[in-house]
This record gives C-alpha cells, structure tokens and sequence, in this order.
C-alpha cells in the first residue's frame, strides 16, 4: 500500500491560542482509513506512527521533505522511501 504525505501549515484557532503558526504531517494509508496525523516539533525531526500500539513505519522530516520506512511484523527495517510527491496545504 501507498503512504501520501501532507505538510500542513497554519490553522487560525492554534494560531489565536497559542500565538504560533502550526505546521503537520499528515500521513495517509492509501485504500485504506488508516492516518496519522503528526505536530512539527522540530526540524529536522523523526519519528514512528503506530497501528494498534505497535510500530509499523519511521519517518524523517528534514523542514522541507519527509522520507519514511516501513517496519515489519518480524522487526525489519525496509530501505528508506522517498514519496514521488508530497503535498503541502496551507490553511487559514
């Protein structure tokens, strides 16, 4: 199956809460309802998104692109994967 990685940016209600211009990752499991969605804490930042409390893909986000990695059943670690594409949204 295909991951679709989304950089969002912005979202008037955090804004106006918080002062800050929030950015995210949102991951996208295609044929599938699976997501993630992921606050950008720092960049460059990594990290792993779960299915069911266990680690099923790494993610490395340098600011600009993500890269990502599936993990398998037996704890193996694929090839790092570059997206063809990857989508950025901005919001109000």
């Amino acid at each position: 199956m295909k991951l679709e990685i989304t950089f969002i940016q912005g979202g008037m209600r955090e804004f106006e809460e918080t002062g800050i211009y929030p950015e995210y990752l949102l991951f996208n499991l295609l044929g599938t309802r699976q997501s993630w969605r992921v606050k950008i804490k720092n960049k460059p930042q990594n990290g792993v998104l779960k299915s069911r409390g266990i680690v099923v893909y790494e993610y490395s986000f340098d600011g600009h692109f993500c890269k990502f990695r599936k993990v398998n059943k037996d704890g193996s670690i694929s090839k790092w994967i570059k997206p063809e594409t990857m989508n950025i949204e901005r919001r109000d």
